[in-house]
């Protein structure tokens, strides 16, 4: 079964994100920090990340992008962005900060479904 990491500081949006993934098929974990994250990927490797970019506290959702894809460990697994704020710049910026997909909310439950089984397609 393939594994979704959300990483969302909104837990209305975490909820309903997760149940969406879950209606899918797909099983979850979250997080609401990157922190929190890389806690889970110590001991836990997803099929793919649905990445919130505007994280309130600490570092932001494209720094964390950045991070996961210069480290070894984390370099491949496919990176879903969602953002309230989409825009071309926002998609490109995310897009070059390493992120696979690019989802603008409001997210419908068919959107979220095709870009994160386009992503983990990329890697099977």
């Amino acid at each position: 079964m393939n594994s979704i990491l959300i990483v969302d500081d909104d837990p209305a949006s975490l909820a309903l994100v997760e149940g969406v993934l879950e209606a899918e098929g797909y099983s979850t974990r979250k997080a609401e920090t990157p922190s929190q994250a890389l806690e889970l990927l110590k001991s836990w490797t997803p099929t793919a990340i649905l990445l919130d970019l505007q994280l309130q506290a600490g570092e932001s959702g494209l720094d964390f992008a950045r991070r996961l894809k210069a480290n070894v460990a984390t370099r491949t697994l496919p990176i879903i962005a969602f953002t309230a704020y989409g825009d071309r710049w926002t998609e490109a910026e995310a897009r070059a900060g390493g992120c696979d997909g690019f989802l603008e909310k409001p997210i419908t439950a068919g959107r979220l479904a095709d870009a994160v089984s386009r992503a983990i397609a990329r890697i099977t």
